[in-house]
């Protein structure tokens, strides 16, 4: 799928560790739900491991993400684009939520 960077506003309020598990919890949520509406059914096997590093400061936050998927070929359906799809949805909601938290830091 490549690489995606975004320009979130850690600059201005760092990461907290918890803040980031809660944002992990929502991505990971946020990958399968997409991936049982769109194959449902289908899927045999799913594997999915996202590592998040952050820097000490909470200023960097780097998402790799590996997500694998098998299963029966009922339709013509690329296994491939819809976990594309999935990762792509699950970061820009995570994008939008991490703007969300700069708007609120910048109003306070």
């Amino acid at each position: 799928m490549g690489r995606k960077y975004a320009e979130v506003g850690l600059s201005e309020k760092p990461l907290t560790l918890e803040e980031l598990e809660s944002l992990l919890v929502m991505f990971e949520s946020r990958i399968l739900d997409y991936i049982r509406r769109r194959l449902g059914r289908r899927v045999e096997d799913l594997d999915l491991v996202i590592n998040a590093e952050l820097s000490e400061e909470g200023r960097v936050l780097r998402l790799t993400v590996d997500v694998r998927a098998s299963g029966r070929q009922i339709a013509p359906i690329s296994y491939d684009e819809v976990l594309a799809e999935a990762i792509e949805d699950a970061a820009r909601q995570l994008e939008s939520e991490l703007k969300k938290r700069r708007r609120s830091s910048s109003s306070s």
